[in-house]
């Protein structure tokens, strides 16, 4: 049976997964759940940008459609007039003490490019025209107080407030005109070596190769595959995945953080093999459902398909990888067979976080591998 009601963002398969808020399962304390909120001059965030307090988080910026010229005018006009601005969210950072940016970033972004850097000329305005083409420098020193000393509200999550609530938060107030996606807000929620090691993951030749490129780095979408690898990886499927993807992810790359670098180069060197073996087998058909063996359209990859199939193989040993390989072709007609079974298609297709298809669909995998090994 062949399935034509497929959704598409891009190049890669939209899926309806199960990705509501954590659910926080035991109580925190509340003295760890800290809010602050402040009510100041935006003078004094532009301080904190100009001495780099605040991380405007170069990745995102690079990776996401930014405010055009236009967009940045209209917001320093709406400071000469006096209009109210709405709340900023920050997190801190627990190695930096550094501001996270949690809501207000192309803001900031802003008020960095025309009042730090002055590199904006003001363009497209619609009340203030006669500042139309003036910088920064250029403005009287009455309209240069009146931007400083414009009133801005701002709350920032302190670095008590654990993980779990910093993320369900991050979800809850994000929700500017360029809301963060999930894995950048799990990048922002994990500086350092979590980060980098996924960013590093993504950039590997071999997992270009097995997705023919198909998978954008735009807003981050190729590290969230790379984050599904680690967190199934490094957490299995079975006791630590509780239902809720987004946490279960999060905790992937908390993890990253705690393990030796030896473990590390280890999960590099799976993925990477995984990876290879993958387009071995597939060629340029990894990761894709295939419902008949003479079907000529090639469908979008899926990330359900990818977490299952990606962690399976590079759980098996060398031997058992290179018998894999070998027994390529009855693998693959096998798999079409189980592509067509009605209990694993709703696995990868619907609801793919809820904890039952997770487990459907890793068990199913990992028993047809094994029975193709046994042949």
């Amino acid at each position: 049976m062949k399935k034509n009601n497929l959704e598409k963002a891009g190049y890669v398969e939209v899926e309806k997964e199960n990705l509501g808020s954590p659910k926080i399962t035991k109580p925190y304390d509340p003295d760890k759940i800290k809010v602050d909120q402040q009510n100041v001059n935006l003078g004094f965030l532009i301080e904190m940008l100009d001495n780099d307090e605040i991380d405007l988080m170069p990745d995102f910026q690079r990776s996401m459609d930014l405010w055009d010229e236009t967009q940045k005018s209209q917001l320093i006009e709406s400071l000469l007039l006096g209009l109210p601005l709405p709340s900023f969210y920050f997190s801190t950072d627990d190695k930096t003490d550094k501001w996270l940016v949690v809501d207000g970033l192309q803001r900031l972004c802003t008020f960095r490019d025309f009042i730090v850097e002055k590199k904006l000329s003001l363009t497209g305005l619609e009340f203030l025209s006669d500042f139309e083409g003036k910088t920064y420098d250029e403005l009287s020193r009455e309209n240069k107080r009146k931007i400083s000393g414009s009133k801005i509200n701002f709350y920032v999550i302190e670095k008590q407030t654990p993980s779990s609530v910093k993320f369900l938060i991050f979800k809850r107030v994000n929700t500017g005109g360029l809301v963060l996606t999930p894995q950048e807000m799990r990048h922002a929620l994990n500086q350092g070596i979590p980060a980098e090691f996924i960013k590093k993951l993504a950039e590997i030749k071999e997992f270009k190769t097995a997705t023919c490129n198909r998978v954008r780095t735009k807003r981050m979408e190729d590290r969230d595959f790379a984050n599904r690898f680690v967190a199934f990886y490094l957490l299995g499927y079975e006791e630590n995945y509780e239902g809720e993807l987004d946490k279960f992810l999060n905790d992937g790359m908390e993890r990253l953080a705690s393990i030796e670098d030896s473990e590390r180069l280890k999960i590099r060197k799976a993925f990477r093999k995984s990876m290879k073996l993958s387009s071995d087998i597939f060629d340029n058909d990894a990761f894709r459902k295939r419902y008949d063996i003479d079907e000529t359209r090639r469908r979008p990859i899926s990330k359900a398909v990818f977490d299952t199939i990606s962690v399976n193989l590079a759980w098996l040993s060398d031997e058992q990888q290179n018998t894999l390989k070998r027994k390529k072709k009855k693998f693959r007609s096998e798999l079409i067979k189980l592509f067509n079974d009605d209990r694993f298609h709703r696995s990868i297709t619907t609801a793919t976080g809820q904890r039952s298809n997770v487990r459907t669909r890793f068990e199913k995998i990992k028993h047809l591998i094994q029975e193709i090994l046994d042949l």
